[in-house]
C-alpha cells in the first residue's frame, strides 16, 4: 500500500542511559529519510521510552488508537527506526502489525529490514525480530550473572531499599574498569523505619498478634507512615495491610541476609497478580551481609507460626460456594476491593475486606465510621435478576438499549464535539517547535538550553496526547445497530434463570461477565454485564457474530443507564 503521510514512531529501553533529547531525533531523521524514499514525509510522532517486551504503552497506544480512526488520521503509515524499536518480543511484534494492517496501515523499517509488501521482505523482517528477541534473552541471562555474583559478594542486587532500610552506595575499587555511575549498593538502618520492623516482630512472635491485628495497631493515630507502594493506584490511603505484615514478616533480609531470587515475577508479569516465591533451593542467600534488625531465632519462630498456620487451613473444613464469588466488589471510600462470602445466621453474605487487610482503624475511617460493609446474598440475587429480566433477556430490553444508545450518543457529542481535532492541531504545533529545536541544536545553540525546551515541550505534546487517548473514538451508529441485533438474538430466559439451580444461575452470571460494584457511602449499586461472541453462540444456535465484535458492550450501557438503588442499604 502507498501512503504519503507517516508517523513517526520511537522508543527508548527503561535500561538505556541515552537523552531522550538526542536519541529521538536522531531515530527520527533516519525515518524521515526512509519516508522521503518511500515517497512521503513524517507528519507526525509518537514516542515511548519503556522496554521492549512490554506489550502496554502510552505511546504506541495512541498511535494505535489514531490509526483506527481512518477519517481523521494523520497518517497511512508507520516509519520505525529499527525492528528492535518495536518491540523485542515476536509475538507482540506480530501483535502489534496485525493490529494497524487490518486499518489499512503498513510499518516499515529505516534500517536491517525488507520491504513488507513482498514475501522476501516480511521474512527478513522475521529474521530480524527473532534476532530482536535472542539478544533481549541473551542480556536478560547476562544481567542475571550479573546480580547474582553481586548478591553473593554482599551487594543489593537492584531494586528499592526494603522497608525499615536504606540504600548506601559503596566505592567501586580504584581500579574498576567498568561505568564508574554504576554504584554497587549495601543497606544500612533507616532511623524511623527500622524500630517498626523490631515491633512488628515483637508482636507477632512475642504477643502472637495476628498480622490484621499488628496492621490495626500500626493504623491507629500516631502510628507511624506505611510504606509506599510502587504502585500509585494501590493502598491510595496509606494505610497498613495485613499482606504488608505478612511480607515483612517473610523476608529474611531483616536477619542481615542479602538474599536473591527469593520471588519469580514472571507470570505477574504476564498475567498480573503478585510474585511467586521460589523453592528455597534456587535462593541465593549471602549472610551478614547488613546490620540485622530482628535475631535469627525470632525470624525463625515467625516461620515456624506461619508453617502452623498453613497446615491448620489445609485441614479445615470444606469451603461454602458462593452464587456471586469474585463478581462483587466494594468501592466504598478506597481502591475496589473484592466481598468475600460469609455464611452468618443462616444466611449469605458478601464482606468487604478493606478492615481484614488494613485493620479496623483504617476500614472505619475509609467507610465513612462503619468498621465493616456487607450485602445480603438473597438481596442481591433478586437485584440481579430484575437487572437480567430488564436489560438482558425481557420484552423491553431493546427498547431500553436503544434509548440509553442515543443518551450516550448525545452525551459523546456534547463532552466530544472537535476536542479531538484541536487536541491534534496543538500537538501537531508542539511537534514543529520540537522540530525547531533540533535545528536549533544542529546550528550551534547551546545543547543545555535546548534540551530543556525539547524536554518542556515533549512533556506538553505526552499530556495533550494522553487527552487525545482518553477521548476514545468518535461513536458509530453502525456498533450501536449491530448491538442492538446481538442483543436481539437472545432468547427471553427470565423465567428459566428464576427458577434454576445456584450453579446454572452462577454459570449465566460468569457467561456475561457479571460486575457488581458496591459504594455503600453513596447508596449505590452498578451492575454490568457484557454480551460477546461466545455469549450469543452459547444462547442460540445461529452464524457467528462479527469476529471483530462491538466496541459498545452492554458493560458500556448497563453501567451508564442503571439507577442506583437505594432502598435496604
Amino acid at each position: 500500500m502507498s501512503a504519503d503521510r507517516f508517523a513517526f514512531y520511537g522508543r527508548l529501553s527503561t535500561r538505556d542511559k541515552q537523552d531522550p533529547a538526542l536519541s529521538f531525533p536522531s531515530q527520527r531523521k533516519a525515518c524521515e529519510r526512509k519516508a522521503a524514499d518511500l515517497g512521503g514525509e513524517i507528519s507526525c510522532e509518537f514516542t515511548d521510552q519503556e522496554s521492549g517486551a512490554k506489550a502496554e504503552r502510552p505511546g504506541w497506544t495512541a498511535l494505535t488508537a489514531e490509526a483506527r480512526d481512518r477519517e481523521s488520521r494523520r497518517f497511512d503509515g508507520v516509519v520505525i527506526y529499527a525492528t528492535s524499536r518495536l518491540a523485542r518480543d515476536r509475538l507482540h511484534a506480530a501483535l502489534f502489525e496485525r493490529e494497524l494492517r487490518k486499518v489499512g496501515v503498513a510499518i516499515h523499517y529505516a534500517v536491517g529490514a525488507g520491504d513488507p509488501g513482498t514475501p522476501e521482505g516480511k521474512m527478513m523482517i522475521g529474521i530480524q525480530q527473532l534476532f530482536d528477541e535472542f539478544e533481549r534473552d541473551r542480556l536478560a541471562r547476562e544481567t542475571k550473572r550479573g546480580m547474582r555474583e553481586a548478591s553473593v559478594q554482599g551487594f543489593r542486587a537492584g531494586g528499592r531499599a526494603p522497608y525499615g532500610y536504606r540504600r548506601r552506595l559503596a566505592e567501586l575499587p580504584a581500579d574498576h574498569r567498568g561505568d564508574r555511575d554504576k554504584s554497587r549498593v549495601t543497606l544500612e538502618p533507616e532511623p524511623q523505619q527500622a524500630p517498626v520492623i523490631t515491633k512488628i516482630f515483637e508482636l507477632f512472635v512475642g504477643e502472637q498478634l495476628s498480622p490484621k491485628a499488628i496492621a490495626n495497631r500500626l493504623n491507629e493515630p500516631g502510628g507511624p507512615p506505611s510504606p509506599a507502594h510502587v504502585d500509585s493506584s494501590r493502598n491510595v490511603r496509606k494505610h497498613w495491610g495485613a499482606s504488608t505484615i505478612r511480607a515483612i514478616l517473610r523476608n529474611p533480609v531483616y536477619t542481615g541476609a542479602i538474599v536473591w531470587n527469593r520471588l519469580d515475577f514472571t507470570e505477574a508479569k504476564h498475567s498480573g497478580g503478585g510474585a511467586r516465591q521460589r523453592a528455597r533451593e534456587e535462593w541465593v542467600v549471602t549472610k551478614d551481609a547488613h546490620l540485622p534488625l530482628v535475631a535469627d531465632e525470632i525470624y525463625q519462630a515467625a516461620q515456624a507460626r506461619f508453617e502452623k498456620t498453613i497446615r491448620a487451613s489445609a485441614s479445615s473444613s470444606r469451603k461454602r460456594s458462593y452464587l456471586f464469588s469474585g463478581m462483587v466488589r466494594c468501592c466504598a471510600g478506597h481502591q475496589p476491593l473484592s466481598m468475600a462470602g460469609k455464611a452468618r445466621k443462616g444466611h449469605h453474605y458478601y464482606c468487604c475486606g478493606y478492615a481484614r487487610s488494613y485493620g479496623e482503624v483504617a476500614a472505619v475511617e475509609a467507610h465513612g465510621g462503619q468498621k465493616s460493609v456487607s450485602l445480603r446474598e438473597d438481596w442481591l440475587e433478586r437485584l440481579v435478576l430484575r437487572f437480567f429480566a430488564q436489560r438482558i433477556f425481557g420484552p423491553m430490553r431493546l427498547d431500553k438499549l436503544a434509548k440509553q444508545l442515543r443518551a450516550h450518543d448525545r452525551e459523546q457529542r456534547r463532552n466530544g464535539k472537535l476536542a479531538g481535532t484541536r487536541i491534534r492541531q496543538q500537538v501537531a504545533e508542539l511537534e514543529r517547535k520540537i522540530k525547531a529545536q533540533v535545528v536549533a541544536l544542529e546550528e550551534g545553540v547551546e545543547p543545555e538550553l535546548v534540551s530543556e525546551r525539547i524536554g518542556e515541550l515533549r512533556e506538553q505534546k505526552g499530556a495533550l496526547e494522553d487527552a487525545l487517548v482518553d477521548l476514545g473514538p468518535e461513536h458509530d451508529e453502525a456498533e450501536d445497530e449491530e448491538l442492538l441485533r446481538q442483543l436481539e438474538r437472545i432468547p427471553d430466559l427470565t423465567e428459566s434463570l428464576r427458577t434454576a439451580s445456584v450453579q446454572i444461575k452462577r454459570q449465566v452470571f460468569e457467561a456475561f461477565e457479571l460486575q457488581i460494584a458496591f459504594d455503600n457511602t453513596a447508596g449505590r449499586v452498578e451492575i454490568t454485564a457484557t454480551i460477546s461472541e461466545a455469549v450469543a453462540q452459547a444462547f442460540e444456535n445461529a452464524k457467528a457474530l462479527l469476529a471483530e465484535g462491538s466496541s459498545v458492550v452492554t458493560t458500556d450501557i448497563a453501567g451508564t443507564g442503571f439507577e442506583p438503588v437505594t432502598s435496604g442499604l
